[in-house]
């Protein structure tokens, strides 16, 4: 914000320039909306805006204060729908704003002063293209602002030259000090006789000993250039005047150079006393450009004789054809014979805007006058040659009718002069830099922010401009400044730096002394300083007499340095160190344990059930809880140890130092019970819990890679054991989970080719004495290794979300089954908690008793209490969804989780199945007591209480007398495939298979 402020652009008048950039944003885009928005403190305001009567919004509703922060243009194509904006005062009032597309505004250094955006109140999106574009418009909007941050840079810049006139007596000799560092000759004659009264050392180096007469200096001249300079010479003496010339001169090996002579008058009392003379060495430069206009005159004449980059326009249809070097310095397509037709529409879009008026200016004076004609413009380059602008230096021949004398067609051909004018352009940046430097000994120096020096080698002392002792925060008292002062004031650790780094200057190893280094301030704060400096040697023997530099305030620099730092190590919303860092601090901790012997530990953690809340209570919510894993994590551990955030809800941990691996599993479990601790989430009590993967690490056969995969093996099974624990690293981890992923492979396989099948277990009603309906199992008959158990690969179905097709496929083939069953025959499918978690399961249902015909009372939904544990709301209004259509929900597995009852007071299940682990135990008391109550609490509600695993006699018995309504198990029958269903049915009835 204060480099915006600094531009002093904001409140400032409308200017044309930006108006047009926003109406040409508007009209390219088709939007009734466009804005150049630079964005303050609190508030954005528009520099130029085109369909907004508005000047300013405040920042917070602000839809620039985001795109600012990116470095691509920012696309919100609805924002309705954008978590961000939807509730944005901006969407859901006056203008409302639906689409939006912002380039950021970046000037040098990554300073981010705002936007050029368009806006429009229907959705709509961009394509490549078109983002582009805005861009393009974008670095012209950003290159206005440049040229207005030079202008009040210049009018700075004229203010500070006039206050420096009145201190220019008394830095007489300073200036003479630097006068010597300057690259080109400076001289000063008097007016009267015309004698040198002072001359430096390049002037000395250059010419050796000469006298101090004119006469002396002008035989050096060249002899054809003598005569035009004398001229230059004595019109400026008689009109006392300023002047400029180039010219050859003498060196004193007798070599002629190319030199820039720049001659000013100094006036005192309004009469010239003395003549001040600078000549700076451009026989480089001149030899250059004697080249390119040599190379310029070559390309003419070649292009000229090769027919090349020829075009014909017709006046009164106003379209051009262009050859092929032509059309491709536009970039447009090539017809079948290599010539292109263009409108002169078409043309113009592809010209640069500032530059038609001068074009057309120039065309209009040719038709005019019946003449040729000759101009330069910018063209879009095309994005598969750069980008950017190139710049074409046109010829035009105006083409008359005979017999009327009219205007009919103007032929001509194109040149690419891009280099060419890159060439001058820097050409005209060089002689403005000689310019600058032929104000009188770099008058301007002392004007800036920059800290002037000067350091006498003889005596120790130094002088510094005012600007250094405000720096430092001196009051009207001035110490003294020597080198032992200085020391004094210094960082103690920057000292050796900064002393050894001049030595090496002073001995000439290095061309200039450069160095960054803290000074202490008069509050005791340091701050940071960039200083350079050249040194100055007497001219007889060449003995360094002092050091003449400048000091810059770079504190601001280093702060946002080791800001960037920190963020590119650490996690942005955590301050916890993120993968890079902590791959850093293993490397280091392998390292001492190798040079120490001392093991260390590598920890993995995942948080169990976060996805549960963060999709219940939203981001910001999950946000605020991975915050507070983070203290909880940090709490645990040593000063020395490291707490990392690898992403989403993943954590690593490395102990250092351990003295043996028990400790790993003490600081496991403290991360177990303090992230299991409640937290409250803006009123929510909720609970998480997390599973920790440990490795150990000790000696030099570490490996970082290897050791981080350890822990993530041991964390793999620290889930598969349930969640909430941890695990150790064995060997026998690697081969088990190579296994696994070869499974994964193949499941895949599977699903993609059908390579499954669904058994149906038989369900007997006891009251009725026969089969009520089959559940469908799952089979999966694998090519090499058999039959795979369901248990070992729906665990891996589930977490490669492969659950969600098989799950569909499992529901649409079990009810295209059981509509070939007897009317009251039910199936029951199982259903998944990731298919609860994904969208879609309702219209699944919907969509399979539509294809088969099934009513959707025989049809029944088996579901375990993890589904409720992920988002028990949302579960819960699904499944009432369901049943309000018919379909029966059972709950399976009943009794084995943790909030049974509860699931049972929130939804009025039709069927509770109970877990084949009582009916196992049902000869002992305390099992059959569970059975009871279980049936008990189902009469209670209304619902049909199902005994799992009957495998015998005395099992249907006891289950029979507890008041359990069906049964299932292999005592009634063993899954079977759907071809063998009818004859189960025809075949046997409950009371044969009892």
């Amino acid at each position: 914000m204060a480099a915006l402020r600094e531009l002093r652009i904001l409140d400032t008048p409308p200017e044309a320039q930006f108006d047009t950039i926003c109406r040409t944003a508007a009209a390219l885009f088709s939007a009734p909306m466009a804005l150049v928005s630079l964005v303050d403190d609190d508030r954005q305001w528009f520099k130029a805006s085109c369909g907004l009567e508005a000047r300013e919004t405040t920042r917070d509703v602000s839809f620039c204060s985001h795109a600012i922060l990116a470095d691509e243009v920012l696309l919100v194509e609805d924002a309705t729908r954008d978590a961000r904006f939807s509730a944005n005062p901006l969407v859901t009032g006056h203008p409302g704003i639906r689409f939006y597309a912002g380039a950021p505004l970046i000037l040098s250094d990554d300073i981010r002063i705002g936007t050029l955006c368009v806006i429009d109140t229907e959705p709509r999106s961009l394509v490549p293209a078109q983002v582009a574009q805005l861009r393009d418009l974008a670095d012209v909007v950003t290159s206005l602002i440049r040229l207005h941050e030079a202008r009040i840079g210049h009018e700075s810049e004229m203010e500070a030259r006039r206050s420096a006139g009145e201190r220019l007596a008394e830095s007489e000799a300073r200036y003479r000090a630097l006068a010597d560092a300057l690259p080109q000759m400076v001289w000063v004659t008097n007016a009267t006789d015309r004698r040198a009264l002072y001359s430096n050392l390049q002037f000395r180096s250059f010419y050796g000993p000469i006298g101090s007469g004119q006469a002396e200096r002008v035989a050096r001249n060249h002899p054809d250039d003598a005569a035009r300079m004398a001229e230059a010479w004595e019109r400026a003496v008689a009109e006392e005047r300023a002047y400029d010339v180039e010219g050859r001169l003498r060196r004193h090996d007798g070599t002629f150079r190319w030199h820039k002579v720049v001659v000013i008058p100094i006036r005192r009392d309004g009469a010239v006393t003395e003549w001040l003379g600078t000549a700076l060495d451009i026989d480089d430069i001149v030899t250059a450009r004697a080249k390119l206009e040599e190379t310029t005159e070559l390309l003419r004449l070649a292009q000229d004789s090769a027919g090349a980059a020829i075009w014909d326009w017709d006046v009164h249809r106003r379209v051009a054809r262009h050859s092929p070097r032509s059309a491709s310095l536009y970039g447009f397509a090539s017809l079948d014979d290599g010539a292109v037709e263009v409108t002169a529409e078409e043309w113009e879009r592809g010209v640069h805007p500032d530059d038609l008026p001068a074009v057309w200016a120039a065309v209009a004076r040719a038709l005019e006058r019946r003449q040729t004609f000759t101009t330069e413009f910018r063209v879009l380059r095309p994005l598969g040659d750069g980008g950017g602008h190139r710049w074409i230096q046109a010829f035009g021949h105006v083409v008359t009718d005979p017999a009327s004398g009219e205007p009919t067609r103007i032929v001509g051909l194109h040149l690419d002069v891009t280099a060419r004018r890159e060439s001058e352009e820097a050409l005209r940046r060089s002689e403005a830099r000689l310019r600058v430097s032929e104000e009188r000994l770099a008058l301007a120096l002392d004007s800036g922010d920059d800290v002037l020096w000067d350091w006498n080698l003889a005596t120790g002392e130094a002088w510094v401009s005012n600007r250094w002792h405000k720096m430092l925060g001196h009051g009207a008292e001035r110490p003294r400044v020597d080198l032992r002062s200085w020391r004094r004031i210094v960082h103690p650790d920057d000292v050796r730096l900064a002393a050894g780094l001049m030595r090496d200057h002073l001995a000439g190893l290095a061309p200039l002394y450069e160095c960054e280094y803290r000074l202490r301030k008069r509050d005791g704060t340091f701050l940071w300083v960039l200083a350079r400096g050249r040194v100055v040697h007497d001219a007889g023997d060449g003995r360094p007499l002092r050091v003449v530099g400048t000091q810059i305030d770079i504190t601001r620099r280093k702060d946002a340095e080791r800001r960037i730092e920190h963020m590119a190590l650490h996690d942005a919303l955590t301050g916890l160190p993120n993968r890079a860092l902590f791959r850093s601090r293993l490397d280091q901790e392998i390292r001492h344990s190798a040079g120490q012997g001392s093991p260390f530990a590598v920890l993995v953690a995942d948080l169990d059930a976060f996805k549960a809340v963060n999709d219940a209570l939203g981001h910001p919510a999950g946000d605020g809880l991975l915050r507070i894993v983070s203290d909880r994590l940090r709490s645990v551990v040593r000063e020395g140890d490291t707490v990392a955030r690898l992403g989403g809800d993943e954590f690593a941990l490395i102990l250092a130092r351990l003295d043996d691996a028990a400790e790993a599993s003490r600081v496991a479990q403290r991360m177990i019970d303090a992230v299991g601790e409640p937290v409250d989430l803006d009123g929510h009590l909720t609970s998480i819990g997390v599973s920790v993967g440990i490795a150990v690490g000790e000696g030099a056969g570490a490996d970082a890679d290897q050791l981080f995969k350890n822990a993530d093996i041991a964390l793999y099974r620290a889930k598969a054991a349930g969640r909430n624990t941890y695990r150790f690293h064995d060997s026998g981890m690697d081969a088990a989970i190579a296994v696994r992923n070869l499974l994964q492979i193949d499941l895949r396989d599977a699903v993609a080719r059908g390579g499954f099948t669904l058994h149906y277990q038989p369900v007997v009603d006891l009251a009725r004495d026969e089969i009520a309906g089959f559940e469908a199992l799952m089979r999966w008959r694998h090519p090499t290794r058999g039959m795979i158990s369901p248990a070992d690969f729906i665990p891996i179905a589930e977490d490669s979300g492969m659950i969600v097709p098989l799950g569909d496929w499992a529901l649409r083939s079990a009810c295209a089954a059981a509509a070939g069953w007897p009317g009251r025959c039910r199936v029951a499918v199982n259903v998944s908690a990731v298919q609860f978690r994904q969208p879609g399961l309702e219209q699944s249902v919907v969509k399979a008793l539509a294809a088969t015909g099934l009513s959707p009372c025989r049809l029944e939904l088996e579901i375990t209490e993890s589904v409720l544990l992920a988002d028990a709301e949302a579960v819960v209004a699904s499944l009432h969804r369901l049943r309000a259509l018919g379909v029966r929900i059972a709950l399976d597995d009943f009794g084995t989780g943790y909030s049974s009852l509860s699931y049972l007071r929130r939804f009025p299940f039709d069927k509770i199945k109970i877990d084949r682990s009582f009916i196992r135990e049902i000869g002992d008391p305390v099992a059959a007591a569970i059975v009871r109550a279980v049936v008990g609490l189902g009469a209670r509600l209304g619902t049909v209480v199902t005994a799992e695993g009957v495998e015998t006699a005395e099992q249907l018995e006891q289950v029979r007398n507890e008041g359990c309504t069906e049964v299932q198990g292999y005592l009634f029958g063993r899954p079977v495939p759907e071809a063998d269903v009818h004859a189960l049915l025809r075949g046997r009835d409950a009371q044969a298979m009892a």
